[in-house]
């Protein structure tokens, strides 16, 4: 008997029409995409019944409520990140500035709809496959410092329910993104009210949008009914060296600025991060050795006047994120 193996593991995804009802099998339909790691599994308490029956045994057991949650950590490649972006906010505003070079600019909406996504899940050694339906991306979460290894983002998600169905595989030969490169983390820019920042060291960011699975209303199933959207929510850290009052200012103020992540391979190929109103906490400045003093500060998204809350713009030479 063989073990399985992560590193022969698959991800395949495909836009979901209905709540409850996965995307059929076919080969040539699924998109196949890089991923670190996958963990988005079901769950089922499993209580005791407490009948008294005359005797020391316990009761019988009872299932309890089928839930399917958790998330991934998949490379920012600038493809197939956008994949993962019209999952979360719907479909971009995509233009062709260029022969062959595309832009699509993704936006957290004023009153976001619920994307389904079909996910299958392949272990090629042990032949087996896991099929996940009614997925929901509910937050992405991107740590940017200097370092020198790929840029990486990670995504929460809550669906209805996971299957083992029978036989080779949901899609044998899935769609790729053959041009799929991903920036290296020290390539990464932050930037102050359109400027490059300086003194910054660290960007770090959790953009939820509340989606929850409804697991209240009445079904006649152990799972859940829907899922529902909630509101947005945007906080962060911004770490930064001590060397002049910008950031202590900022903050001591409670000035609102647009702030902003960069990463460029080319003109042509890009992932720029828009927040459009935030406001740092106030904090001071700790003294914690004899060494260069750093300056962290937490923030968090204001509501905008007049304007995005926050977008993300993807630059490639991929032409739309359609269903193969």
């Amino acid at each position: 008997m063989t073990n399985a193996r992560g590193d022969e593991a698959t991800l395949l995804a495909r836009r979901q029409t209905t709540f409850g009802t996965r995307e059929v099998d076919g080969d040539g339909t699924f998109r196949k995409l890089p991923f670190y790691s996958y963990d988005v599994t079901p769950t089922q308490e499993l209580t005791e019944d407490e009948a008294i029956q005359g005797d020391a045994y316990p009761g019988d057991g009872v299932g309890g409520l089928r839930n399917l949650a958790g998330s991934m950590t998949v490379p920012l490649g600038l493809a197939s990140i956008g994949w993962h972006l019209r999952a979360m906010f719907g479909a971009p505003v995509t233009t062709n500035p260029s022969a062959g070079n595309y832009q699509h600019i993704f936006s957290a909406g004023a009153q976001p709809a619920v994307i389904y996504s079909t996910h299958a899940i392949r272990h090629t050694r042990v032949n087996k496959n896991f099929v996940q339906d009614s997925l929901v991306y509910t937050g992405i979460d991107i740590d940017a410092a200097k370092k020198g290894e790929r840029a990486r983002a990670m995504f929460s998600l809550v669906g209805r329910e996971e299957v083992n169905p029978v036989g080779p595989g949901v899609d044998i030969t899935p769609g790729i993104y053959t041009t799929d490169p991903v920036p290296v983390k020290f390539l990464g820019e932050v930037l102050v009210d359109g400027a490059v920042a300086a003194a910054v060291t660290r960007l770090s960011f959790s953009l939820k949008n509340g989606a929850e699975a409804d697991q209240e209303t009445m079904n006649n199933f152990a799972t859940a009914a829907s899922v529902e959207m909630g509101r947005w929510d945007l906080s962060g850290s911004l770490d930064t060296r001590f060397v002049d009052n910008t950031y202590y200012n900022l903050a001591d103020a409670g000035t609102p600025f647009d702030l902003r992540l960069r990463y460029n391979i080319t003109a042509d190929t890009s992932l720029l991060v828009r927040m459009y109103s935030v406001r740092l906490e106030r904090a001071g400045i700790p003294i914690s050795n004899r060494g260069v003093i750093s300056a962290p500060f937490k923030f968090k998204a204001m509501r905008p006047s007049g304007a995005n809350f926050m977008e993300f713009t993807l630059k490639n030479q991929t032409a739309n994120y359609f269903n193969l």
